[in-house]
């Protein structure tokens, strides 16, 4: 009997995380084309529900304990050996060093949760810019005057992205007459407005750190009795005494 409340409790909160699921998927359908950020995230989402957790990183994931890049947000430790991981380490891979899966039923659900939060906040993020744009584009309208029949907000509502035309296609006709044989030809042609912008290059791959070597580096003959405090690693070091100061002996 006394398990029951906390097993409604549990049930409850999956509810809601079932109903703010459907509410952000319902918000990403039906809205403009998805950002990259957006798409990211999704990404992750799909990943972190269904994969098994226990597969690495085919790319060998990040050594660097979080100095070369930032800390990750998702598993910042390692629950088994105990690393810091980066932000290159996704979460729906396993630790890189002992292969522990981050995906159990507990760490599974909160990470959906905490993605989804991510994901309804960027979703939001955008759609309030795009209300902005096109309340300034309304705005813009007032100040200048309009051709009969022409809509500006439409333009507004449906603002140009990356690689797209600056206006629509012009096609005109020639009529041309060959003065050998008496003939008119009439010839089509098409103009194609370029692309305003330039595709954005690829972003580069990060760098990442390997793994530290299995084997521990030592020096693996004894010591030599008569030199016991010879480098044994390095043994043709050679010590260099400092310049003499010449004031010293002056004075």
């Amino acid at each position: 009997m006394s398990t029951w409340p906390s097993s409604l409790e549990a049930c409850a909160g999956v509810l809601d995380w079932t109903l703010v699921k459907q509410q952000v998927k319902g918000k990403s359908r039906a809205g403009p084309p998805k950002s990259k950020a957006a798409s990211a995230l999704e990404t992750r989402l799909h990943k972190v529900e269904y994969a098994s957790g226990k597969e690495k990183d085919p790319k060998g994931g990040c050594f660097c304990l979080a100095r070369e890049h930032g800390l990750s947000t998702y598993v910042p430790l390692c629950y088994g050996c105990g690393p810091v991981l980066c932000n290159l380490n996704l979460p729906h891979y396993a630790c890189p060093h002992c292969g522990e899966s981050f995906l159990d039923n507990a760490r599974r659900s909160a990470l959906v949760a905490q993605i989804l939060e991510e994901l309804g906040a960027q979703l939001a993020k955008e759609e309030e810019e795009r209300n902005r744009a096109i309340e300034e584009a309304r705005k813009a309208e007032g100040a200048f005057p309009m051709l009969p029949g022409a809509s500006g907000t439409q333009g507004a509502r449906r603002p140009a992205g990356k690689g797209t035309a600056t206006g629509p296609q012009s096609s005109h006709k020639v009529l041309s007459l060959n003065s050998t044989t008496k003939k008119v030809t009439i010839s089509s042609y098409t103009n194609t407005p370029i692309s305003s912008r330039p595709p954005s290059p690829a972003p580069e791959e990060p760098r990442r750190i390997p793994p530290p070597p299995r084997e521990i580096s030592y020096v693996k003959q004894p010591p030599d009795p008569e030199h016991p405090w010879q480098n044994m690693q390095f043994p043709d070091l050679q010590y260099i005494p400092p310049p003499e100061d010449l004031n010293t002996h002056s004075r």
